[in-house]
């Protein structure tokens, strides 16, 4: 499988690699594999990554916690570090912003430990997420801050197929729009499946391993 590369529009600095095939998730079939290794681990593409993400929050949305999913961590930081830096006007001027990650309990539901819970409980959070597809993962975490009495100011996002989820708005780097031919199924419809086209590998936010 041959990678295409797509550029950001607005910041060339931005690269996705985007594999074109038949790919499952836990969730859904989808034609592309959209890898963003090097924007969650290369920190000069992730700090890249959280400059154009932290513009649109800088003036509108206050942010006391960032809660990281899918390996988003360092590009969580970064993105911490330039919502408080700011400017005039910005709201989230010189204050101190949590950088967390949930984890998942024997039954697949996210918490917070105690210790975490006083950055989340009352806080105003902003999800960050590598990707959303079907919206499932995002749907859970958005339950998890409710019940822990988040008040949840957005969903950021390097990839996202929906513009919102759970009415929350959703603002991401790319789109379906940046990838020609994108499309994602639900698995007991997926198109390719009904035609004979086998899998070409099992996808997850750390990657994927073809079969």
């Amino acid at each position: 499988m041959n990678a295409l590369q797509i550029r950001h529009s607005g910041n060339q600095k931005l690269e996705i690699s985007v594999f074109s095939g038949h790919f499952a998730t836990r969730h859904s079939h989808n034609t592309h594999y959209i890898d963003i290794t090097r924007m969650k681990h290369e920190h000069t593409m992730a700090r890249e990554a959280a400059i154009v993400l932290a513009q649109r929050y800088t003036y509108e949305k206050g942010v006391d916690t960032i809660v990281c999913l899918d390996g988003s961590e360092v590009i969580g930081a970064f993105l911490a570090r330039h919502l408080a830096q700011g400017g005039m006007f910005a709201v989230n001027q010189n204050k101190s912003i949590n950088v967390i990650t949930p984890e998942y309990d024997s039954n697949g539901q996210l918490i917070f430990r105690d210790n975490l819970i006083p950055m989340v409980s009352g806080k105003n959070a902003l999800v960050l997420i590598s990707t959303v597809n079907s919206g499932k993962t995002a749907r859970r975490c958005l339950e998890c801050l409710e019940y822990y009495g988040a008040h949840v100011q957005g969903i950021a996002t390097v990839f996202s197929v929906l513009e919102q989820v759970e009415n929350v708005p959703v603002f991401s780097l790319f789109t379906p729009e940046d990838i020609p031919g994108y499309a994602t199924y639900d698995a007991k419809s997926c198109p390719m499946c009904k035609a004979g086209r086998k899998i070409d590998a099992l996808s997850n936010s750390y990657g994927f391993s073809r079969v």
